[in-house]
């Protein structure tokens, strides 16, 4: 596994940046990156996704090897998570339930955090960005991972 994506970086990816109907070799790159392994996301990220059953919604749906079940090493991990970083879950909007956990992932499986979130830059309020920043686990947006795997779009032949 080389990523662990966030549900804002699924609906920033699909809703504004890179719809399907206009970049479709790039979601076409994602599911490859699904199938070989290497870009999975927790079941949360599935439950916030649900939330607003559309597309996007229909689309993580018909890969559910996207999502990795939640075991003991990742409930460890989000529990220690939780005791430094307690507001990173915003109980009394009931939002960003999954962000613990996609960081939980990534520090179990040694891999990258993909995140539509920008850093906050208050750990009395920390975003995703924050805390990766904190532990030491890498993190990027989509764009950045476009680029890690040398995906180029709109080339023309010479």
């Amino acid at each position: 596994m080389k990523y662990s994506i966030d549900t804002s970086a699924i609906l920033d990816g699909w809703r504004r940046y890179y719809p399907p109907d206009v970049f479709p070799e790039l979601w076409e790159k994602l599911e490859q990156l699904i199938a070989n392994g290497d870009l999975r996301a927790t079941e949360e990220v599935l439950e916030e996704l649900k939330k607003k059953d559309d597309d996007v919604t229909a689309w993580a749906k018909r890969h559910p090897e996207l999502f990795v079940p939640i075991d003991d090493a990742i409930q460890i991990a989000l529990q220690e998570l939780l005791e430094r970083f307690e507001r990173l879950v915003n109980t009394q909007r009931n939002r960003d339930r999954a962000d613990p956990w996609v960081i939980a992932l990534a520090q179990v499986a040694g891999c990258t955090v993909v995140t539509g979130e920008l850093p906050s830059g208050r750990l009395n309020r920390p975003r995703i960005p924050d805390v990766c920043t904190k532990l030491d686990v890498p993190w990027m947006n989509l764009l950045a991972l476009f680029r890690r795997e040398g995906w180029v779009f709109g080339r023309r032949a010479r």
